[in-house]
């Protein structure tokens, strides 16, 4: 057991940047070339090491180096862009030069790892005494702070087996902690809203995102509903809408047989059935796959549980195509 951490830890509220809860984030002091030396020729095995305790672990100077990878997080964040110029990415390559400078600047031990819990920023000193014990100690990081975070953060992975795709589909592209920090103080000046257009064919297109959202029929019927209801629907009220859930299914589904049809609707309002919960969640996800949850939680349905629920879009930015 490494004890240094009890003895080094401490909290440092004067960061020049948000880190996510989920982020340990190393940043090259460079007053010890055996450590990060280590980190730089050991990075795959550290990701690998902190992503089993659903961490993530980021080497600050790497973090801006693959541009077509910032691209599709400041997309992610910022979908109105449409396309990211070569002045943007430099602007964040400068923004994240001088954050370097700072934590290199203002650093108390010979190395540092930034960990993000709750609302402090936790400061960890690695002793770089001992060159044998650099894995031991950034294992008992990993270890130490995964217990605390993974619990509330994958906690409602169990709901829908969906969730864990989509996770693997945000953490190749949703900007995180000090990326996402930068995003948004450097390129996310104006929030744009996009309108919704169901096109002819029932199609959702967000013109202004460049982007089509992609729905199981079900819970394109769920979508459609709560747009036609600004007012918003409790869960518990939805058998109230049951021949308005028809109709619209009616029109979406592929299915001719009339029994299936009803399969499909009826479980919703199944006493003992979270199919409601299900389809809420996938439509959640359907929206966060393609941009920032800041952004998408206009899009989907929301509310606290036994409460009315609705979509919050505007509906003046709801253009309707197809008439039911």
């Amino acid at each position: 057991m490494i004890q240094i951490f009890n003895q080094y830890e401490m909290v440092y509220a004067e960061m020049p940047f948000e880190a996510d809860k989920s982020q340990v984030i190393y940043f090259d002091s460079g007053t010890s070339h055996e450590l990060n030396l280590f980190v730089r020729l050991n990075l795959r095995e550290l990701k690998a090491m902190f992503s089993r305790w659903k961490l993530e672990f980021c080497y600050m100077p790497a973090m801006f180096r693959d541009e077509e990878e910032l691209r599709k997080q400041i997309l992610y964040r910022i979908p109105w862009l449409q396309d990211v110029d070569y002045e943007q990415i430099e602007r964040l390559k400068a923004v994240q030069a001088s954050m370097i400078e700072e934590l290199t600047l203002s650093k108390t031990s010979d190395a540092e790892v930034v960990f993000r819990e709750d609302q402090d920023k936790v400061l960890i000193k690695i002793d770089i005494s001992n060159p044998r014990l650099y894995r031991e100690q950034f294992e008992h990081i990993a270890r130490t702070y995964g217990q605390k975070v993974s619990r509330d953060l994958y906690a409602h992975a169990a709901e829908d087996p969906d969730i864990i795709n989509l996770f693997r589909t945000l953490l190749e592209k949703k900007p995180k902690g000090v990326v996402r920090e930068l995003i948004e103080r450097e390129l996310a000046k104006d929030e744009v809203l996009s309108r919704v257009v169901i096109k002819k064919n029932c199609n959702i297109v967000l013109p202004e995102y460049n982007r089509t959202i992609k729905l199981h029929p079900i819970e394109k019927t769920l979508f459609f509903l709560y747009l036609l209801h600004p007012e918003g629907i409790a869960f518990k009220d939805l058998i109230d809408y049951k021949a308005e859930i028809y109709h619209i299914y009616g029109h979406l589904s592929n299915q001719s047989d009339p029994a299936k049809v009803a399969a499909a609707v009826e479980r919703l309002f199944e006493l003992d059935s979270n199919a409601i919960n299900e389809h809420r969640s996938r439509l959640k996800s359907a929206f966060e796959r393609e941009f920032d949850s800041a952004l998408a939680n206009r899009y989907y349905i929301t509310g606290k549980k036994g409460e009315i629920m609705n979509i919050t879009l505007p509906r003046e930015l709801v253009d309707w195509e197809y008439k039911f």
